[in-house]
């Protein structure tokens, strides 16, 4: 979010191991700051950035909030309020402050130590305080209408009488049109009877909810009906400082250390109800150091050893959430003493709502120890450099989580249908289960720590040859050597075996023959394959398996004219794969414990009694027969079984690190004295990227197609029948192995006597839901002409111009569960035109500059400078679900775009009823060329003044503003066809508005 002030920093240097700008896939990033050495005068500088808030353009939605509510009050005939409104500012007062302190020189102590051309310094301070509004895309939250609160949803039913029609949960029963499945009755009126209100915490979560008001429309959902206005506070400070020491002409040496601190206040979206509640509390720290030994062996020949260490590490302090504990909002104190001395308002979360409370936090930290060498020779025509690095890359943290619970909301207990047959929103459905107090899952978290590292040894050797006075080529070779991960005490698990046998693979099997369902006969059903925890039973300690990579590189540069140089080059680069960027599974060291609801879809209630107006949230977590409540952490006693039942997103032991080869060939003109042409090819494929994939696919046939929904093969897939896997069938495991049947009987996947159809004809059907994480899979493609136009700096002007023409193609992921194959699509990580141009113009008048160069008039108006910069490209194509489609989808495109229609939303299909079901292949494409979100379309200028106050003291001033033409770049439309928004813009992305700020500068 920060850099040290400009003035502390002499380079900015990223190297990138795959990284391609155009197409936009950053794939292991190492920055390294070149910070200034100091010199034998004594110089720096005192800098301060200050902005208002109300100097700035609004954000859209916050506009047309205050006109509106001026509009409401009229039509109302409240002209007095009104008027009263119109005088207030359309957003609060805010402000920034951002300084920095720099100083450098030689280390002298009058009288006993003078650092003359050897002892020197350079330190700096930077501090940046914010108290503004907070981001344009954190000020839209949904929250529940009043009348939600009351428990009236009869405002629903005319938004959409399909979606929104409340079902009874004490009604549920087998369905006679589909004995296999269970159906409910509709709430009389879409409202909630008083009595049914019997949620033990809805209390003290409802009255911490702020009042809509941005709710205008009632034929409308009730999305985006708050808009906050809550602050964001940030507070920022960093210091760094270097130490260079000449001891001799063949030896230097500098050491230097930085530290910043950074919390950031914000998304405190029920600011006005309990200051701080929600905001982020984010919080940053960085602490690094490097000592650095320059040896110059002779006069051809230089060696540079170096070695650094960095600790960033990253969390939260939600002050004011963890000063509740759970017994305060209403669930049993028992909650307070599993939580311990980690209590903290517990979460609820509501589908389609913002969620309430928060998650203990826990700090992670991320540490580098780096050793480099650089050995650098001139010889003849070769100037020669060869290195190696070698790196240690930790990930420490753990803990926190879940600590007082976690309770969630959904249509699971209010939809008419246990599967989703007939369709449901989650707007209403959510918040009545929470009322009468009906969760869809409730769990405790027990977390453990972790310590992670993976080394990382690189090579390089490196030839610049000047082959003849216009000829120079670039030879080299890079071999990087990474090595998977480790975890110190092995606390985590592994890959997945597929082939394994496991305790229950021939009861499961035995009882699946003994019902099984006419799709899949009992020859093929078969139960293998689970997880491996490291470092157990010959397993490899290591997360996934070590890499070898060469990276070779050529480039070269002819002069084919005076004015006229060719360059090309080559090169192929390898993605990192650390545990800077990958976490780990810790299933069995950390674990979470869920009470199961019901295993009949409410018809029997094994936690609470609704029936009788007992809440599930009473008691959470019951007694259980063995006289605990809680699970306690089984480490890697479970083995292969440890995710059995739960689902699974495993890594592969045998990855492969992505990698992308790169070409470039461009031609360089220069054009008279200043102008300076430069076209260019720029090209490249990437492979081998790690993409996402279901290996628990439901196979082809079971799915529609066509454009119809088809409602009988989604309840065939839906339906309910015996499930083979049911506790019952391993009773002999409650002698062999206790563990592993107490775990069980703790999963609701095992204590249902039913399952769903689907569920048994995948492969793996134990595994409930397995899906493969890195498979190296994906493929990109890009090329670019890009051509930059150069003004050099002459007459007090210089101009940049640069257009870049871009296409590329993805294959990352698959168009339905079961295809075999990414597919290839239009990539969204790069725009087909970009257009940038910057300029500097130094007005003429002032010393040395060609009017008014002295006297009185070059002081008033000399010292003038301006700057401006222009940036265009489209926008991002727009991502779909699903949908059913009936027209030419050229047609999309059509019409003039507006924030109430930016497509054609004719031909879609509206009625949630006739859309998709489940288990639909996709009709209809991903994306679609050309159907964009807004474009960036922004100019940004500034002008500043120096004023030279002694020979060697200079002070400048100077006003940005960015965004000048106040342009607002909106978020992307609504994709969903059954919403009263569909084809709505209804928020915009986090470009501000009109920017301006004053900046002062001192420089000695």
């Amino acid at each position: 979010a920060y850099l040290p002030h400009s003035d502390t920093i002499q380079e900015m240097k990223v190297e990138t191991s795959n990284f391609d700008a155009s197409v936009g896939h950053t794939t292991g990033i190492y920055v390294t700051m070149m910070t200034k050495a100091g010199t034998n005068q004594y110089h720096g500088t005192a800098t301060e950035q200050h902005w208002q808030q109300r100097w700035h353009g609004a954000p859209f939605f916050t506009k047309q909030l205050y006109y509106r509510n001026i509009m409401a009050a009229e039509a109302a005939g409240n002209k007095a309020l009104a008027d009263e409104l119109r005088k207030k500012d359309k957003q609060d007062s805010g402000r920034s402050n951002n300084w920095a302190v720099t100083v450098g020189g030689p280390v002298s102590i009058p009288k006993l130590f003078s650092g003359k051309d050897r002892l020197f310094f350079f330190f700096s301070y930077q501090g940046n305080k914010d108290s503004v509004t907070d981001l344009p895309t954190r000020i839209n939250n949904t929250v529940p209408t009043l009348e939600d609160r009351e428990g009236n949803f009869a405002r629903h039913l005319g938004v959409d009488a399909t979606r929104y029609q409340l079902y009874d949960p004490l009604s549920v029963r087998r369905d006679p049109a589909r004995p296999n499945n269970f159906i409910r009755d509709p709430i009389p009126g879409n409202i909630i009877p008083r009595a049914r209100m019997i949620n033990p915490v809805y209390d003290w979560y409802a009255k911490l909810l702020p009042i809509p008001n941005n709710d205008f429309d009632p034929r409308r959902e009730p999305l985006n009906n708050f808009l906050s206005s809550a602050p964001l506070v940030r507070d920022y400070k960093a210091f760094s400082n270097r130490v260079d020491y000449h001891l001799s002409s063949r030896h230097r040496v500098y050491g230097r250390w930085s530290y910043n601190d950074w919390i950031n206040e914000g998304d405190d979206w029920t600011y006005t109800t309990l200051k701080g509640l929600h905001s982020l509390r984010q919080t940053r720290t960085n602490r690094g150091g490097t000592a650095d030994w320059v040896y110059t062996v002779s006069s051809s020949t230089v060696l540079d050893i170096s070695f650094a260490a960095n600790d960033y590490y990253e969390g939260s302090r939600p002050d004011v959430a963890m000063q509740f504990k759970p017994s305060d909002v209403g669930l049993p104190a028992y909650l307070d003493q599993k939580a311990g001395s980690q209590t903290i308002v517990p979460q609820m979360s509501f589908a389609g709502y913002r969620g309430m409370g928060r998650a203990y936090p826990s700090v992670t930290h991320f540490r580098t120890l780096t050793g480099k060498a650089d050995l650098m020779h001139l010889r003849g025509n070769h100037s020669l450099r060869a290195g190696m690095d070698v790196r240690g890359q930790f990930r420490t943290g753990g803990g926190g989580g879940n600590t007082s619970g976690a309770f969630s909301f959904d249509n699971t207990f209010t939809r008419r249908n246990d599967d989703t047959l007939t369709p449901a929103g989650n707007l209403a459905h959510s918040w009545a289960a929470f009322l009468m107090g009906l969760p869809s899952s409730m769990a405790v978290a027990t977390n453990d720590s972790f310590a992670l590292l993976n080394p990382y040894y690189g090579w390089y050797v490196q030839d610049n040859w000047r082959v003849t006075p216009k000829l120079t080529l670039n030879l080299g070779l890079r071999l990087e050597y990474e090595l998977g991960p480790t975890e110190r005490f092995n606390r985590m698990i592994g890959n997945f075996d597929p082939q394994a046998k496991l305790p229950i693979t021939d009861a499961a099997q035995a009882a699946y023959a003994r019902a099984a369902i006419p799709e899949l006969a009992a020859s093929n059903f078969r139960v293998l394959g689970g997880s491996k925890y490291v470092g157990v039973a010959g397993a490899s300690r290591q997360l996934w398996g070590n890499e070898f990579m060469w990276l070779p590189r050529l480039a070269a540069s002819y002069q084919i004219a005076p004015k006229t140089v060719v360059r090309a080059g080559y090169g192929l680069f390898f993605d990192t794969l650390n545990v800077l960027n990958e976490g780990l599974d810790q299933t069995g060291f950390s674990r979470t414990t869920s009470t199961l609801l019901t295993t009949d879809f409410g018809v029997n209630w094994l936690a609470g009694n609704p029936r009788a107006g007992v809440s599930p949230l009473r008691d959470p977590f019951p007694v259980r027969a063995n006289g605990t409540r809680f699970d306690e952490p089984t480490r890697d006693a479970l083995g292969l079984m440890a995710r059995v039942g739960r689902g699974w997103n495993p890594p592969i032991y045998d990855v492969k690190h992505a990698r992308q080869q790169r070409v470039r060939v461009g031609l360089q003109r220069q054009v008279g004295e200043n102008l300076l042409i430069d076209v260019a090819y720029a090209g490249a494929f990437s492979d081998r990227d790690s993409v996402t994939r279901t290996l628990s696919a439901l196979p082809e046939q079971f799915w529609a197609s066509g454009m119809t929904r088809d409602n009988a093969l989604a309840s065939n897939m839906n339906a309910n029948v015996t499930n083979p896997f049911r506790l019952a069938n391993f009773a002999a495991l409650q002698t062999s192995d206790p563990l592993i049947y107490q775990d069980m009987s703790t999963l609701g996947f095992f204590t249902s006597g039913t399952i769903r159809k689907n569920q048994l004809l995948r492969p793996y059907p134990h595994m409930n839901g397995l899906t493969s994480r890195l498979e190296p899979l994906g493929r990109v493609r890009t090329h670019a002409m890009e051509l930059q136009i150069t003004r050099r700096f002459a007459q007090g002007f210089n101009l940049n111009f640069g257009y870049t023409r871009f296409h590329g193609r993805e294959a990352i992921r698959f168009y339905d569960e079961f295809s075999p194959e990414p597919f290839w699509e239009e990539t969204n990580d790069g725009r087909p035109h970009r257009v940038t141009a910057t300029g500097i113009y130094e007005f003429p008048f002032g010393k040395g500059r060609r009017f008014a160069n002295h006297g009185w008039l070059s002081w008033v108006v000399g010292g003038f400078q301006a700057a401006a910069t222009y940036e265009y490209q489209p926008g991002p194509l727009l991502n779909w679900g699903n949908v059913f489609y009936y027209g030419d989808v050229a047609n999309i495109k059509s019409g003039e775009r507006t924030l109430d229609r930016w497509f054609n939303t004719a031909d879609f299909e509206r009625v949630a009823a006739r859309t998709p079901a489940a288990f639909h292949r996709r009709v209809f494409p991903y994306r679609i060329s050309g159907l964009r979100a807004d474009m960036t379309n922004q100019w940004n200028t500034n002008v500043q003044r120096d004023f030279n106050i002694t020979e060697r003291v200079r002070f400048q001033f100077r006003v940005d503003a960015i965004n000048l033409q106040n342009r607002t770049q909106f978020a992307g439309p609504n994709l969903t066809p059954t919403s009263t928004d569909f084809g709505r813009i209804t928020s915009q992305t986090n470009t501000r508005n009109r920017f301006i700020q004053v900046q002062g500068r001192l420089r000695f």
